[in-house]
């Protein structure tokens, strides 16, 4: 074996290891989180309400240092792995395993999006969006998934079409519709994404619809509630996060399903925003 080839290599083993490091580091810093927030959701008088404020805030630094933490290493293995990618591409095997590095880092960091925006919402800083470039980057960062499972996606949106939004806040509700439907479906599922602009009332109504496991009707009314996940590798972080985005856009969203026959998640927007 060349020296190049092992220099490599080595560089794929080491980047498994510190990948699984952080996953274990993320999991341990979700449990934490997960407990102190049972915690604090009990019933509480005046006093112990403000106490409880006080113990959020906290919560907020702590998983603010944890992110910054894990992000670190994480910005170096995914520039690397795509360096790499670009000169291995007559190599499919390590371009695979690249590959899954890359989705690894991209996923564990909407996950942490998800706990910073769940400890410190940021207040949204709306301006004029291409909605479509909006979808398409969203789409880009699961794209190796999409691949992976043979999911055909199509997408329904006038190129023209502009939201008043919060850019990166929008990208992490696609972001997380996406990952929702991809974790429901086995291989060779569907994804469809359709964008209606209604002139008359100013309103933008998003679908997002897959054709995924479906969830159970006594599990409908729970699905945007922290923590709340029927599926064992999920956080419970991701719709909270997406009803919180869409609330703070002066919007809602709504959630149709059956089991067995895949999900619908409707969103309505003020075009020109709140």
């Amino acid at each position: 074996m060349k020296k190049d080839q092992l220099v490599t290599m080595e560089f794929i083993k080491d980047a498994f290891s510190l990948f699984n490091e952080t996953s274990e580091k993320l999991e341990q810093a979700y449990h934490k989180l997960e407990s102190r927030a049972s915690e604090l959701c009990s019933g509480m008088n005046e006093k112990e309400t403000r106490e409880r404020e006080i113990r959020l805030q906290a919560m907020g630094w702590m998983v603010t240092k944890i992110v910054h933490d894990i992000r670190n290493p994480l910005g170096s293995i995914e520039l690397i792995s795509s360096l790499l990618q670009k000169e291995l591409t007559g190599d499919q095997d390590k371009q695979e395993l690249l590959g899954h590095i890359i989705y690894g880092v991209k996923n564990i960091d909407t996950v942490l999006s998800n706990l910073l925006h769940f400890t410190s919402f940021p207040r949204p800083r709306f301006e004029p969006v291409n909605l479509r470039m909006i979808i398409d980057s969203s789409l880009e960062v699961v794209s190796y998934l999409i691949n992976k499972k043979d999911i055909n996606v199509s997408i329904y949106v006038a190129e023209d079409i502009d939201i008043y939004c919060d850019k990166a806040l929008m990208r992490q509700v696609f972001l997380n519709l996406f990952l929702n439907s991809l974790h429901a479906m086995s291989d060779h599922g569907d994804i469809s994404i359709e964008v209606i602009h209604n002139r008359d009332n100013g309103e933008i109504e998003i679908s997002v619809q897959d054709t995924g496991c479906g969830i159970e009707q006594e599990d409908i009314d729970k699905i945007f509630d922290p923590f709340f996940t029927t599926n064992e590798k999920g956080s419970g972080l991701g719709l909270t996060i997406v009803h919180n985005i869409i609330s703070a856009h002066n919007g809602t969203i709504n959630a149709y399903s059956k089991s067995g026959e895949g999900s619908l998640f409707v969103i309505n927007l003020p075009s020109q925003g709140g």
